[in-house]
């Protein structure tokens, strides 16, 4: 397996995808970003697309800008919280086109666009795919979509180069979810669920996605990588008498 050299980030404005971009860069790796959003200080220089990540040709011009692109990381989500009888078809399908959709036709573009070279891709996923949470239906089906294709992924374009795994965080103190991890009590719940006795940050998650795109991890593919700390491999029973 050859070296994955330029990576394309889908959603590198957000707390994981920042993270990720960070990571790549330590590495030498070049970058590329999609994002609606504009770059932050840390990522000058980096070719950045803004615009809609589930527009294949503005995914097109990430893979532009950086030529011999041979890795792709896909961080994109969308959410619809609301109790599961007042959900919609509508919401449904536009966090499922959003989530898991859009993972489509930037895997088949690395794969014609590497041209039999060895690729790799790294979909980001949540631990909401394997359990359920009030009012977060269409983001757990969206997760699990997404793991679905990152597997048929790794099958199907195996024989032409692509190595595609998935990584599953739990809870992670990114900007989106800061009002609970900011909240002295509510960090202090939060931190009571992990075995570890801490929670995870972007870094945590972004260096095993690093792993996964490199030459180390040349044989793992169709994988899905839990990075929760333990929180869900811990029995949830009450302590014995």
């Amino acid at each position: 397996m050859g070296r994955v050299n330029g990576v394309v980030v889908l959603g590198g404005a957000g707390g994981i995808g920042s993270a990720v971009v960070s990571a790549l860069l330590a590495q030498g790796r070049p970058v590329a970003v999609v994002d609606i959003e504009p770059p932050s200080s840390g990522q000058a220089g980096v070719p950045w697309i803004r615009g809609d990540a589930t527009d294949p040709a503005v995914v097109g011009a990430a893979f532009d800008a950086l030529g011999g692109v041979t890795g792709l990381v896909h961080c994109l989500l969308s959410e619809h919280r609301a109790p599961f009888d007042e959900q919609t078809t509508d919401a449904l399908r536009r966090v499922l086109d959003i989530g898991a959709v859009s993972a489509l036709e930037p895997l088949q573009q690395l794969v014609a666009r590497a041209e039999g070279r060895p690729c790799a891709a790294v979909l980001v996923s949540s631990i909401h795919a394997g359990l359920a949470w009030g009012g977060q239906a269409p983001y757990a089906m969206a997760k699990a979509a997404l793991e679905a294709l990152g597997r048929a992924a790794a099958v199907e374009l195996g024989p032409r180069g692509l190595r595609c795994n998935v990584v599953r965080p739990g809870f992670v103190m990114v900007p989106r979810n800061a009002r609970r991890w900011r909240d002295a009590a509510t960090r202090d719940a939060l931190t009571g669920l992990q075995p570890l006795g801490e929670l995870a940050e972007p870094d945590d998650i972004a260096h095993v996605i690093a792993f996964l795109l490199g030459d180390q991890a040349r044989f793992v593919s169709g994988e899905t990588v839990t990075v929760d700390g333990a929180m869900t491999a811990e029995l949830p029973e009450p302590p014995s008498p």
